[in-house]
């Protein structure tokens, strides 16, 4: 098989990804940001171009503010926490332990559970009268209905359902790790810690960037979470609103297709220049050799 050929097939195979990229993410991309500019009247069915009308409204709100301030807010929460305990359940689930396929089934878990459902169960668990969370706390809070605490019970569940996936992608970066490293530090008397410390997280460094930056941008992508466990009438919606959650109330609620576009916009850019940061920073402490 010539070179023509050998790229003619390559792009056979990756025509059907290639082109549900084009067509469900790319393209609704750039009309988003087409949709920004106009002002739309009568079901869509008139538009108008007003420029930067949309953004100029974005900047001088203070909810748009409110809810950047609360998507930052949980992804700093979100993502070392997800990190911890992704990285800590995939180390003891790489040690040789009894029934270790059905600890991986255990944790994975929540990535096939019927989001509704799951969040039915939390509603139930984090319960201010009869939650089983203040039984074993001895406290009376209103988790998801107290300005203060609404936050910290969607990142409770949000960690709880990411430990799953991500601990597996970790899993898979800990058994490429060569096992003779570990029996030369062995010989020279290292202890277990010193062997996770010099060993296993300098070349465990490239799958947690790889992680931490999904988990960051769906981190700021924080939806369906407010929306099933807070509800729309929750008087501590406001404490927790994320961008994504204002986009659905502008575009589906208020029917403002062009500023929802804005918002999402804005969303998108706020994403480049974290993932921006997180691949300018990666060279201090990802280690690839």
């Amino acid at each position: 098989m010539n070179s023509k050929s050998r790229y003619v097939w390559a792009y056979a195979m990756i025509a059907p990804t290639l082109l549900g990229t084009v067509l469900f993410w790319s393209w609704p991309a750039v009309y988003s940001i087409y949709l920004s500019f106009l002002k739309s009247e009568n079901f869509g069915l008139v538009n108008h171009w007003v420029g930067f009308a949309n953004y100029e409204r974005l900047f001088q709100d203070p909810e748009f503010w409110r809810n950047l301030r609360n998507t930052l807010y949980y992804a700093v929460l979100f993502v070392p926490l997800t990190l911890v305990f992704s990285t800590f359940f995939a180390v003891l689930l790489n040690a040789k332990i009894r029934g270790l396929s059905a600890y991986r089934v255990f944790f994975f878990l929540p990535q096939v559970t019927m989001p509704a459902a799951a969040a039915m169960v939390w509603v139930v668990l984090f319960a201010q009268d009869y939650g089983f969370i203040n039984y074993v706390l001895g406290t009376h809070v209103a988790w998801i209905s107290d300005t203060r605490f609404a936050m910290f019970a969607l990142v409770i569940v949000g960690v709880w359902g990411a430990i799953g996936l991500n601990m597996l992608l970790i899993l898979a970066g800990l058994q490429g790790i060569p096992r003779v490293l570990y029996e030369a530090a062995e010989i020279d008397g290292a202890v277990r810690f010193r062997k996770f410390r010099y060993i296993t997280l300098p070349l465990l460094t490239p799958t947690l960037f790889f992680t931490s930056v999904v988990l960051m941008i769906g981190a700021t992508q924080i939806f369906d979470s407010i929306y099933l466990l807070i509800g729309k009438t929750n008087v501590a919606l406001p404490a927790v609103r994320s961008l994504v959650y204002a986009y659905y109330q502008n575009a589906f609620v208020y029917y403002d297709q062009n500023y929802a576009a804005a918002i999402v916009d804005v969303l998108l850019v706020i994403n480049l220049i974290l993932t921006g940061l997180q691949f300018a920073f990666q060279k201090k402490w990802v280690i690839y050799d």
